[in-house]
C-alpha cells in the first residue's frame, strides 16, 4: 500500500517554522527584560545588539519581504 507523503514536508517545515518564531519570541522578551532591568550592565549594548538581530531574523521569517515597524531603540 503506498503512502502519500507529500503534504507531511509542508506540515514539518510549517511546524518548525512556527517553532522557530516561538523561540525568537521568547528571545525577543528575555532580552527586553535584560534591557529595561539591568541598564547599567556592562553588557547592555550586546544585549540591545542581540534584541536587533532577534527580531530583525523574527520579522523577515514573518515576512520575507516586509520591514520591522518598531522604532529603532524601543
Amino acid at each position: 500500500m503506498a503512502t502519500n507523503t507529500s503534504g507531511a514536508r509542508p506540515l514539518e517545515a510549517d511546524a518548525e517554522r512556527e517553532r522557530t518564531l516561538d523561540r525568537l519570541e521568547a528571545r525577543m522578551e528575555a532580552l527586553q527584560f535584560s534591557l529595561r532591568a539591568r541598564r547599567a550592565s556592562p553588557r547592555f549594548e550586546l544585549w540591545r545588539h542581540d534584541l536587533r538581530e532577534t527580531r530583525e531574523t523574527w520579522f523577515r521569517l514573518v515576512d520575507p519581504d516586509g520591514q520591522d515597524p518598531t522604532p529603532e531603540g524601543s
